[in-house]
């Protein structure tokens, strides 16, 4: 790999020059900043990560129970369970029985998380800024089009190895 022969070479550490390498580290830098945004709310980043699922959702009109968000995040059902308990025992969750099916549980924001992720809009909006400071919008969309390129290609499961 390109990474470790530039890190290695030489007996020192080098800057390497690939992509991989900047990509996580641009994830790390992005969930490094979600993080503490979730923490100064005295959640943890997986109880962040379901909030925001669930506004995505209901942006979308989309019922949620406990089940799809199992499947979503690849998670265990009694994972899942704690993070929900715990989201609800700090008020930021309710879980109502479906009208449609007593024995399914929907889950719902309250008033309290809805506002949390109006701020945290505000502050992904503040992360945008800095992450694209003195790149152009033209730039910004061709990076998203390569971005989306990248991810369909490794999604791609026909690809050659």
């Amino acid at each position: 790999m390109v990474i470790i022969d530039s890190m290695l070479s030489n007996g020192g550490v080098r800057v390497s020059n690939d992509i991989i390498y900047y990509v996580r580290l641009v994830h790390f830098a992005l969930e490094r900043e979600k993080n503490i945004y979730f923490e100064n709310q005295n959640l943890t980043s997986s109880q962040g990560d379901i909030l925001l699922y669930l506004a995505g959702a209901k942006w979308k009109q989309e019922e949620v129970n406990q089940k799809d968000i199992e499947e979503h995040f690849r998670l265990t059902n009694p994972t899942v369970t704690g993070l929900l308990n715990r989201l609800e025992d700090k008020g930021f969750v309710e879980r109502v029985k479906s009208k449609k099916d007593g024995r399914n549980k929907l889950i719902f924001l309250t008033a309290q998380s809805e506002s949390i992720l109006r701020e945290f809009k505000d502050h992904k909006h503040f992360i945008d800024d800095r992450l694209f400071h003195n790149i152009s919008e033209e730039e910004q969309k061709i990076i998203l089009n390569y971005l989306k390129k990248l991810l369909a290609n490794l999604n791609n499961d026909t690809l050659i190895r």
